[in-house]
């Protein structure tokens, strides 16, 4: 457990730190594919979260919330944080060919054993669409479990810590596959990371962390954890 938690922050700050010029290009592009997403999906979040708390509203039988300031507010935030769910995953998925090919250099820089068989877009994004749909679903029930079980007293305590828990852990299942679809099957991949459980946790914690930086966040932090989570493996396949 603590030898992978500092592992994945040691290579972290390794890979901040010592950054070189052709590190910036790809940072550049997917920052700004990414920051093309994250505004559509922040308009479209925007846009949808007061239609889709009025339509609620209308479903309901109580007169009081057809009129309920409350009652739309909450409706409302509810729908954005939804969006803010769901947003993590259109975002790893759209991205996923770039963050695969970035994968596959710094493994190729760094193991020069390794024997590309060729990167397929196609491949890589069915890849990525199959995981981080599965990961989704699995959060949604999660969460939504987790949720009701917070309206519990004394055990809302321990529901909020497992909330970002369970988040942080599929955002790192995400982002650890860009290195893992060249190595493991679908189901190899699944057992691979809930070994790696604890890195998964804390490269979605840094993941979820950066993302929260205004701009400067959602640029930098593809990279930054796609890198880290392939440096990690790297160095767990050296020890071996």
């Amino acid at each position: 457990m603590i030898s992978q938690i500092k592992n994945i922050i040691f290579i972290f700050f390794t890979t901040l730190t010592t950054l070189k010029s052709d590190a910036i290009k790809y940072i550049l592009i997917s920052g700004l594919v990414a920051l093309g997403i994250f505004g559509s999906m922040i308009w479209i979040t925007w846009t949808l979260s007061g239609a889709a708390s009025g339509y609620i509203a209308a479903l309901t039988p109580w007169d009081w919330a057809h009129e309920s300031a409350v009652f739309g507010f909450i409706t409302g935030l509810a729908v954005i944080i939804g969006f803010i769910l769901i947003m993590k995953y259109i975002l790893l998925m759209i991205l996923s060919p770039l963050l695969s090919y970035i994968s596959e250099n710094v493994e190729k820089s760094l193991d020069k054993e390794y024997k590309s068989e060729g990167f397929s877009v196609v491949s890589s994004t069915a890849r990525s669409f199959r995981i981080n749909l599965r990961n989704m679903v699995k959060e949604i029930f999660i969460t939504i479990f987790l949720l009701i079980a917070g309206m519990i007293p004394i055990v809302n305590f321990i529901a909020l810590p497992l909330l970002l828990l369970v988040q942080a852990y599929f955002t790192g299942f995400g982002i650890m596959d860009f290195y893992l679809e060249r190595h493991h099957t679908f189901g190899q991949t699944i057992k691979e990371v809930y070994r790696n459980k604890y890195a998964a946790i804390t490269l979605g914690s840094l993941f979820i962390l950066l993302f929260a930086i205004p701009v400067l966040g959602v640029i930098i932090a593809p990279y930054l954890t796609t890198v880290t989570a392939t440096k990690y493996f790297l160095k767990n396949n050296q020890l071996k």
